[in-house]
């Protein structure tokens, strides 16, 4: 029998890590990221599930690379919270259980940051962020990235 994708189910490395496939989980969004910004026990228990499932890598989704200029939507992972490295680990720990090696979102809303956000007090002093100068269509201005 001749296999369309003959190599999917062989290891590979990448870098120093060795995948047990070629089947990659990618990032979703956690259902019960709490309100202060922890990865919850039903949202551990979805990404383990992905790697008891066979996926070499499972993404957790998703968390803000600069928490101060960030905040699209209501749950990011923020690392600035006390208890989200540990909620991180625990989460890590349960994918890497069966075999799948464990790995982060990170993200930068850019432009739109701060657009969802429930707190409309700190919505209005994120800095959005573009590749130029511009004015979104709900009229707030959006700043050009310079290399410094």
């Amino acid at each position: 029998m001749e296999r369309k994708f003959p190599h999917l189910s062989s290891p590979i490395t990448i870098g120093r890590v060795t995948f047990r496939n070629r089947m990659f989980s990618a990032p979703m969004g956690g259902t019960d990221i709490t309100n202060d910004g922890c990865i919850g026990p039903k949202s551990t228990a979805f990404y383990e599930l992905r790697g008891k499932g066979g996926a070499a890598a499972v993404t957790v989704s998703e968390c803000m690379v600069h928490p101060k200029t960030d905040g699209s939507h209501a749950y990011h992972l923020d690392t600035a919270v006390l208890n989200s490295l540990a909620a991180a680990a625990y989460t890590a720990d349960a994918i890497r259980r069966h075999g799948a090696t464990p790995s982060l979102e990170l993200s930068h809303s850019g432009m739109y940051a701060g657009t969802y956000m429930t707190d409309k007090t700190k919505q209005k002093s994120m800095n959005q962020w573009g590749a130029s100068d511009v004015v979104r269509p709900d009229g707030v201005e959006v700043k050009a990235l310079k290399k410094r």
